[in-house]
């Protein structure tokens, strides 16, 4: 999107450095996933964070919890909760593992297993909907430079915890 583009689908406000503002552009990009993402969650009937946490725990069997929280980046109580439903709906199980009684393994149950094909499918297409103006190579770079970005910030948020400072898993979100 040239500045033009943006300026037109900004009311005609003029953004200035804002387009070049990580801040800025991931909390409009957000609420914009958001409301093209409301008929695939509606659709598969299911919440962001449930997908995601299917998403992960069927890509990494007997992954922990603290885990899953860490790498959604959300606090361990919120993780425990989604489990929990996932658990009572019989999508996801919980194993104790014998040489630490505190580590929840997680795994998918059958339906929990169907359900992540289910998701895996609609979630390609859902995906190809919102990268659609990126040529292949523009995806790969985009998403390069993006996975760059998100390893550079986890390396900021673990030095601040360890000075005493907040990490990301402390902000609300």
């Amino acid at each position: 999107m040239t500045e033009q583009d943006a300026k037109r689908a900004n009311s005609g406000l003029e953004l200035g450095y804002l387009l070049g503002n990580i801040p800025f552009l991931t909390r409009a990009l957000r609420a914009y996933v958001r409301a093209e993402n409301a008929d695939f969650y509606a659709e598969i009937d299911a919440q962001q964070g449930e997908i995601v946490v299917i998403c992960l725990i069927g890509l990494n069997p007997g992954t922990s919890q603290n885990d899953v929280a860490s790498t959604l980046v959300l606090k361990k109580s919120a993780v425990t909760k989604v489990i929990k439903e996932l658990e009572e709906r019989g999508l996801v199980r919980r194993e104790k593992v014998a040489q630490d009684k505190r580590y929840n393994a997680l795994f998918l149950t059958p339906v929990g297993e169907e359900r992540y094909e289910r998701i895996q499918a609609r979630m390609a297409d859902q995906h190809q909907a919102l990268i659609g103006p990126f040529a292949e190579e523009e995806q790969k770079q985009l998403f390069a430079l993006l996975n760059r970005l998100l390893a550079h910030l986890i390396t900021r948020s673990e030095t601040r915890r360890a000075s005493g400072g907040p990490s990301a898993e402390d902000i609300d979100d």
